[in-house]
């Protein structure tokens, strides 16, 4: 306010020397963000890489496996034993108190998973629904149908262990997990993704 009224020439009126704040432009404010998004990817790119060359072990032996149903991987942060995520998080270690009630030793014995998991008739559901979401897709995508049963199964063991997970949030299932639906669905060639944190994009 840089006026003042004819009547009060001498009174200082309410936020008339407040400090005017610089409007941001949407370039200013989307370089910021960009920025402080890749400091945030290098710094948990860092973080990822220390984590693989500590337990570069890992990939060489099945040692630390407790539930006899996992397999070597390609990346450390894939060779972990359902066992130790009970350790990690609570939902794992409920998760498995209800397996080994059922007399097995692994999560991936566990009868919701078996129903859930890995059942086509029940998972094709959620692929036709991501098909009729992302529609059309090109003939080299539908000759992928494996890799969407493999997301949708992924997805679904996601909330069967910890139900709702902020956005672009996620957490490495143990390696008996994995082997268990990359097993089940199988690539032709052998192939497919390893686990990246939500920084990325990927093919399941």
């Amino acid at each position: 306010m840089d006026d003042i009224h004819e009547n009060q020439p001498g009174e200082v009126l309410p936020y008339q020397y407040e400090p005017e704040v610089k409007a941001e432009t949407s370039e200013e404010s989307g370089s910021e963000q960009e920025s402080e998004q890749s400091d945030l990817s290098s710094s948990e790119d860092e973080i990822h890489a220390e984590f693989e060359k500590a337990n570069a072990w890992r990939l060489q032996t099945l040692s630390w496996c407790k539930c006899g149903h996992c397999t070597l991987s390609k990346k450390a942060i894939e060779c972990l034993c359902c066992h130790e995520k009970a350790l990690e998080y609570d939902e794992y270690e409920a998760l498995l108190g209800q397996t080994q009630t059922q007399g097995v030793n692994c999560l991936t014995t566990h009868q919701e998973f078996r129903d859930n998991m890995l059942s086509e008739s029940v998972l094709k559901i959620d692929v036709c629904r991501h098909l009729e979401e992302n529609w059309p897709l090109s003939d080299e995508d539908l000759e992928r149908i494996h890799e969407l049963y493999r997301l949708v199964a992924y997805q679904r063991c996601s909330r069967w262990i910890f139900q709702i997970l902020e956005r672009k949030h996620r957490r490495p299932f143990p390696a008996c997990v994995y082997a268990s639906i990359r097993k089940r669905f199988a690539s032709p060639d052998g192939l497919c993704t390893h686990f990246k944190y939500a920084c990325y994009h990927e093919r399941p």
